[in-house]
């Protein structure tokens, strides 16, 4: 049998080595066979049976926690990436909105300065509705150069 004593196996241990003492290997066994040995020698499988289900019930849930945890550091590092890209977008948008101002100085230095005060205190979503206005102004301007030059008064 086993150099431990029979007190200090444990179940499966036990299950072994009467296997051994029987002279049967479980493997050469199919699962029919398997279970009308343990039968036959009253050996109760529910509760490793039990036990085991639990293991690997709880093993799926790591396996499945792991698997999240990992989906959620890579969003993360998406996230982060689409937001350092959109924070350099939105720098670029600020620039050209404090040009487009900068060149409505030059023509109406009034209405720049409104403008300037709204870029000042301005969200992301707002500079947006800035740009477009401010390129509507450019258009206009452009228009009505291009109108004096054609019709002189």
């Amino acid at each position: 049998m086993n150099d431990k004593k029979p007190i200090e196996l444990t179940k499966l241990e036990r299950l072994a080595a009467l296997l051994q003492d029987d002279g049967i290997d479980p493997e050469t066994m199919d699962a029919e066979q398997l279970a009308q040995y343990l039968k036959v020698r009253k050996v109760d499988m529910l509760i490793p049976q039990k036990r085991f289900l639990a293991v690997l019930k709880k093993s799926k849930a790591r396996q499945s926690l792991e698997l999240a945890r990992e989906r959620r550091l890579k969003a993360v590092d998406k996230s982060k990436n689409i937001l350092s890209t959109g924070a350099d977008a939105i720098e670029a948008v600020k620039e050209k909105v404090r040009a487009m101002i900068q060149n409505l100085g030059r023509h109406d230095p009034d209405q720049a300065q409104v403008y300037a005060r709204e870029f000042e205190k301005a969200t992301p979503e707002d500079l947006a509705v800035l740009e477009e206005d401010l390129t509507l102004l450019e258009m206009e301007e452009s228009d009505n150069g291009q109108g004096d030059s054609q019709n002189p008064r």
